[in-house]
């Protein structure tokens, strides 16, 4: 099992590395589409199109790591109405298997919408708009990866439910 969880910790490591690379180019390239449309008058098209589709990819990947550290909003009534810790742990255990079925679910039809979107292409560049729509099945993933690593690491969990029912008190 902590095979797993540094195996998972290793590849949210590189996630980490390759969203923050992902993040800064998304902000140069904004910066630069502005400056080209608004001061120079010239706008480069190429520069939106690639913000957008890193942005989706910031945002798939950023919700898998997310997912490790519970980071998720989330509705806690059923959490602040519970006072046994036990019954809170059990609780956030029935939400992540639950979260597990939506991310398979996510990532099983993410895959096949993928597929059927090879023949497109993206306007400007011209690239299979598979590229773009890989995005929602490697998130799913990691998520998927990363509430594994949630059940199998049960500390985690109370140490969520400890930061999310501090912050409500």
């Amino acid at each position: 099992m902590n095979v797993y969880i540094r195996f998972i910790d290793s590849v949210n490591t590189g996630v980490k590395y390759i969203v923050s690379i992902m993040l800064a180019v998304l902000a140069i390239l904004v910066v630069l589409q502005v400056t080209t449309r608004f001061v120079i008058n010239v706008p480069l098209a190429w520069t939106e199109e690639i913000a957008r589709y890193l942005m989706i990819y910031v945002v798939f990947l950023g919700s898998g790591l997310a997912m490790r550290y519970n980071q998720h909003i989330a509705i806690d009534f059923l959490i602040d109405v519970m006072k046994n810790v036990k019954n809170k742990a059990r609780l956030q255990t029935v939400v992540l298997l639950i979260s597990a079925v939506f991310c398979l679910l996510l990532a099983y039809y993410g895959t096949q919408l993928t597929f059927i979107v090879v023949d497109q292409s993206t306007p400007t560049l011209g690239y299979s708009m598979s590229w773009a729509y890989a995005a929602v099945p490697f998130g799913a993933l990691l998520m998927l990866l990363n509430i594994i690593a949630l059940l199998i690491q049960p500390k985690k969990i109370e140490d969520s439910i400890d930061r999310i029912v501090g912050e409500n008190e």
